[in-house]
């Protein structure tokens, strides 16, 4: 999307996707968040978990994904700023998640950009939860900057 298309008020939902045991063996060794709460049922039931967790920087990696697949960042520049992050209740592999975004701020920063602020919302749909909240803003390029022919 281009900065113009953006109004403040307006929401966004994503499509949903699978987080699977793969993706947590996965993401634990690239950012190795070896924590064995994410690798081990048995660990993670030993502390009181009901079975084996996705890392919550996971789940915050594919709301974003989630948010690009919607084509909003289509015409961004730069991601700038994650804040008010909130992890509400763990996804575990096999669990089902999708997001939700309500667009909070739409400024002008420079001729050719501006700046949007989304707050959004993981849904855990296998748990009926919310599993994560957050806000994040980005630099979008107008589609036509003022003062080009």
């Amino acid at each position: 999307m281009w900065l113009e298309e953006f109004r403040e008020g307006m929401t966004l939902s994503t499509r949903s996707r699978t987080v699977t045991p793969s993706d947590v063996d996965l993401f634990a060794s690239l950012t190795w968040a070896v924590n064995p709460i994410f690798l081990s049922d048995e660990v993670a039931r030993s502390r009181g978990l009901p079975g084996r967790v996705a890392p919550g920087a996971l789940t915050l990696s594919y709301a974003i994904g989630l948010l690009y697949q919607t084509g909003v960042f289509d015409h961004i520049q730069a991601l700038t700023r994650i804040s008010e992050v909130e992890f509400k209740s763990p996804v575990r592999p096999g669990d089902e998640i999708s997001v939700e975004a309500e667009v909070v701020e739409v400024r002008e920063v420079r001729q050719d950009a501006g700046a949007v602020t989304l707050r959004f919302r993981v849904q855990n749909l296998s748990s009926g939860r919310t599993s994560l909240t957050g806000s994040l803003t980005v630099i979008v390029l107008k589609s036509r900057p003022q003062g080009s022919k």
